[in-house]
């Protein structure tokens, strides 16, 4: 089975309606901003340097398009590209860094928001 990061958006989802552990890895910074998940994180991965320079260079190219998205999902996003893990969100933003960015970016788009 392939290894996943959950975006905050799913870990909400999962901790609020289904009350159960997250089944991959959850950032602390998705921790940072819901709380509760903490009870249900089994693998809490911690930002790198790497993840923050990769997050900046992105910003920085979807700010020129016209892009720019939010500062905590594009970490969590460089965390998961950096390590080969596979994102699993219900924020369709994330799939204008696919589209204009990264299109190796492994990303999988639940239920949906914008």
């Amino acid at each position: 089975m392939e290894e996943t990061l959950y975006d905050t958006s799913e870990i909400i989802e999962i901790v609020a309606r289904a009350r159960r552990k997250i089944p991959g890895y959850v950032s602390i910074l998705s921790i940072i901003e819901y709380p509760p998940a903490l009870k249900y994180a089994l693998k809490i991965l911690y930002p790198e340097k790497k993840d923050y320079h990769l997050a900046f260079k992105w910003q920085t190219i979807l700010r020129k398009k016209g892009f720019p998205l939010p500062a905590v999902d594009l970490i969590i996003a460089a965390q998961a590209y950096n390590r080969g893990l596979t994102l699993i969100t219900r924020d369709k933003h994330f799939e204008t860094l696919k589209k204009e960015i990264v299109p190796h970016l492994k990303l999988l788009i639940l239920g949906g928001r914008e």
